[in-house]
């Protein structure tokens, strides 16, 4: 099945509205924002100050733009030297989307899964024998008791 631009970005609209109840899903978001900008289906606006910074004064973050859609993501270093700061317009809203949020992930993981653990085949240790117990006690070391 080939999912256009358009479904795409509403299936991230849909993540990120979900996104503070589940981190996770930031994850996911930020792999198909990824895979859209090597493609040149998304670009890079600008920066808008955060705001919520959350424990910072002050955060800058990516304003993306996917069709008709704006999304924001951490910025980088080069971000911050390339892109110039846009003031941040509260009036802005992406368009109402209604779709379920099992539909949103399928269309997502599809388009950008996410990378497989390589976990290394590795041979589970053997468990070591119990030691013998070794101290004054002639009792507890198996030695009968002479009187």
């Amino acid at each position: 099945m080939k999912n256009n631009t358009t479904e795409i970005a509403q299936a991230i609209y849909i993540l990120n509205k979900h996104a503070k109840n589940a981190p996770e899903l930031y994850a996911m978001k930020k792999r198909a924002i990824e895979k859209l900008m090597k493609q040149g289906k998304a670009k890079k606006v600008g920066l808008n100050y955060s705001p919520n910074p959350g424990k910072a004064l002050q955060r800058l973050d990516v304003l993306i733009q996917v069709e008709e859609y704006l999304f924001h993501l951490p910025s980088s270093r080069g971000d911050r030297k390339t892109l110039e700061i846009l003031e941040y317009d509260a009036d802005s809203r992406n368009p109402k989307v209604m779709m379920p949020l099992k539909r949103a992930k399928e269309i997502l993981e599809q388009y950008a899964p996410s990378p497989k653990p390589t976990v290394p085949n590795k041979p589970k240790p053997k468990p070591k024998p119990p030691q013998k117990y070794v101290g004054l006690s002639s009792y507890l070391n198996g030695s009968p008791k002479k009187y």
